[in-house]
């Protein structure tokens, strides 16, 4: 068997990955004996553009001069399918996503308990303003903007708790884990939507607020 020993000239620092714990940056002929691989099997390579040249003419231009199983990417789109492919294709992934889902419904849960029960506890007070003569419209409204005070309250405490926890796996396992401004919006929007939807189904507790219920 031969003897592929491998020496070690420098360290960089590049961090680690859901793959691999570390990097090994070689020489084409190096990689080539160490796999035992021809170097006609080359799995990804780089092209660097000189200085103001057009990505995508020069995407193009590729495309056309290659083979069709060659895929010509950009870096931009290079990011996207290695995200794409660890969201969707992984294990991983499906962890992440059903952890999404699952924390979508126990909040459903928990915020429609609470306007439930607050619902509950002042019916005959939304008995009493319909009897004023305030239309559905607005008890529905009272209870909307309960549910967005709700999602605004938990949700910035939480995000405060999220930066500390991203910062502590970032700390041990040398992933990048920063939280960026487009998802904390995002996440914002979909908790607003997920409170409001808890809302929908309380309001159904209203019908029950009869203004004969105050006499």
């Amino acid at each position: 068997m031969e003897n592929r020993r491998v020496t070690v000239r420098g360290l960089f620092r590049m961090g680690t990955s859901f793959g691999v714990d570390g990097t090994m940056v070689t020489s084409d002929l190096n990689f080539a004996r160490i796999r035992r691989a021809p170097l006609s099997r080359v799995a990804i390579g780089v092209v660097r553009l000189a200085a103001g040249a057009d990505a995508t003419a020069v995407q193009a231009a590729l495309r056309a001069h290659l083979p069709r199983d060659v895929k010509i990417l950009t870096r931009a789109e290079m990011i996207d399918a290695e995200i794409d492919y660890w969201a969707r294709a992984t294990p991983i992934g499906f962890v992440f996503a059903f952890g999404v889902v699952m924390g979508l419904v126990v909040g459903v849960i928990i915020v429609y308990q609470i306007l439930f029960a607050d619902i509950a506890d002042h019916l005959k007070e939304y008995a009493t303003l319909k009897a004023m003569g305030y239309a559905n419209r607005y008890l529905v409204a009272v209870v909307l903007m309960q549910a967005s005070i709700l999602g605004l309250v938990g949700f910035f405490p939480g995000l405060a708790i999220c930066e500390r926890l991203y910062a502590l796996t970032q700390q041990a396992t040398r992933l990048p884990m920063v939280i960026e401004p487009v998802r904390a919006v995002q996440v914002l929007l979909l908790t607003l939507v997920m409170c409001c939807g808890s809302a929908a189904i309380a309001m159904q507790k209203l019908r029950a607020a009869d203004p004969a219920d105050v006499f």
